[in-house]
């Protein structure tokens, strides 16, 4: 099969347009990854729609795909937008001469369970992290146009036998780069003590998670499975030097657990150190994979702010969903690791869940409690989702009608309670957590005194966060 352009989409959901909750969107990352590999392509066209910055409906996305004709389409979806993408790959494979299509995605888990049909719209659909296997796809496209019954029934086997691709070979993959745009765009809306505007920029160091969480979906991760694949440290370095020419000046490592190979970590801060980088950066940790000297070394590296999952002040919610480690109480690492970055001057944003499995008021409370105490520069609040993909969504799939599942968001009203309390005392619960979190005495005052500066370079981000009103 020739191919002389390839289009490259990630649609948009209404499932999201209606949340109250202070959001941003980070880049697609397969996709961008797609993008930089597919440009080094000779005598290629690609093209690149984010949805999720730029929304576009299906008419539109058909008028675009009309006008542009690519002979290869490429469409990531998750479980909250696999609808759209359904109906805009129907529409084009109306069409006379229509495209290959492949599909990318948490999403696509949801055809496995629910809508078997749909999938047969697609030539391909590459579960899991499709960077290294689209490539090999691509050859085969190309090398034979006789084999195209092949790779498709290879690919059609692979979907049926729930395969996730791995990307064996991080270090194998091209650098994404961003246009100014999309850089403004893909802001996040942490605070960070880093006083001047910031240009945001993330990338992924490490891939898969070793541990068992039970709330846990590739739709909230960036990578698949339990084995832990790590870039080399002058890998990484790179590419943030790579972000730093575009204009990035500060990173976001979007690793699913940054902390699971402490020896990368040690390896990556020390060649940050070496290289006399000056670029600031946030992860996400666990507190079980944390010690003192680790964090004294991360700050002198450059990290300003650590996204911690804490998730519940219950014990018997954390062993629920499996959060505990190296033997120690889960609480008990956590007030810990908070009382060691507080010493250090390293920012927090601690991440809670409500509306777990069985869990009552009281515990909620005890959630709620705890992150009091545990004071963080700035806290999130989820709601339990079972997304497709997840052992959760194993557990819970049979009690969800099709409508629901594919509506399922962290951030939204919950439409189905596996907790002791329903739906809407779970929003309430939710308003009355932020509430007394950020109206208690001293936190507004304590919290602009560190980040004030940063506000008044970047009030767009401060504006942004103010939207936490709509909630109560």
């Amino acid at each position: 099969m020739k191919v002389n352009s390839v289009l490259l989409v990630r649609v948009s959901s209404s499932v999201d347009k209606n949340v109250e909750h202070p959001q941003f969107f980070d880049p697609p990352y397969a996709l961008k990854c797609l993008q930089a590999g597919l440009d080094k392509q000779k005598d290629l066209q690609v093209r690149l729609l984010d949805c999720w910055i730029r929304p576009m409906s299906v008419s539109g996305l058909l008028d675009y795909t009309t006008t542009n004709r690519p002979d290869l389409v490429v469409v990531s979806a998750s479980s909250f937008d696999i609808d759209v993408a359904d109906e805009y790959v129907n529409e084009l494979k109306t069409q006379e001469h229509p495209p290959m299509i492949v599909g990318i995605g948490q999403g696509f888990y949801h055809h496995r369970d629910r809508t078997q049909e749909h999938s047969e719209l697609y030539d391909a659909i590459l579960l899991g992290e499709p960077e290294q296997e689209f490539f090999q796809l691509y050859d085969r496209m190309r090398a034979d146009p006789s084999a195209t019954a092949d790779w498709r029934a290879h690919y059609r086997k692979t979907f049926d036998e729930g395969k996730r691709f791995m990307v064996e070979e991080p270090d194998s993959l091209v650098f994404p780069s961003y246009t100014t745009d999309e850089l403004a765009a893909y802001q996040s809306i942490f605070p960070v003590p880093v006083p001047r505007r910031v240009v945001w920029g993330y990338l992924i160091a490490t891939r898969g998670c070793p541990h068992n969480c039970m709330f846990c979906s590739e739709v909230m991760r960036v990578s698949t499975g339990k084995r832990l694949r790590s870039r080399s440290a002058s890998n990484v370095a790179d590419e943030l030097e790579h972000l730093a020419r575009q204009g990035v000046n500060i990173c976001s490592f979007q690793d699913d657990s940054f902390s699971a190979n402490r020896k990368f970590m040690q390896s990556l801060c020390e060649e940050l150190i070496a290289r006399k980088l000056k670029m600031p950066w946030m992860a996400r940790v666990r507190v079980d994979e944390l010690n003192y000297d680790l964090l004294v070394l991360m700050k002198k590296a450059g990290c300003v702010m650590l996204g911690i999952g804490v998730e519940s002040g219950s014990e018997r919610i954390i062993k629920a969903m499996r959060k505990q480690g190296n033997g120690r109480p889960w609480l008990e690492l956590c007030r810990q690791v908070f009382g060691w970055t507080r010493e250090l001057g390293i920012g927090t944003n601690a991440y809670y869940v409500i509306g777990n499995p069985t869990e009552t008021r009281e515990e909620i409370e005890q959630t709620i409690r705890l992150a009091l105490e545990l004071n963080s520069d700035s806290i999130q609040v989820h709601f339990y989702t079972p997304y497709p993909g997840s052992a959760a969504w194993d557990q819970y799939k049979d009690q969800m009608a099709d409508s629901v599942s594919k509506q399922l968001y962290h951030y939204a009203r919950p439409l189905l309670s596996v907790a002791a309390v329903s739906p809407d005392e779970l929003v309430k619960l939710r308003s009355s957590f932020y509430k007394r979190y950020l109206f208690r005495s001293g936190f507004a005052f304590r919290h602009m005194r560190r980040y004030g500066l940063f506000y008044l370079h970047n009030p767009n981000i401060f504006w942004r966060l103010l939207g936490i009103r709509k909630i109560f």
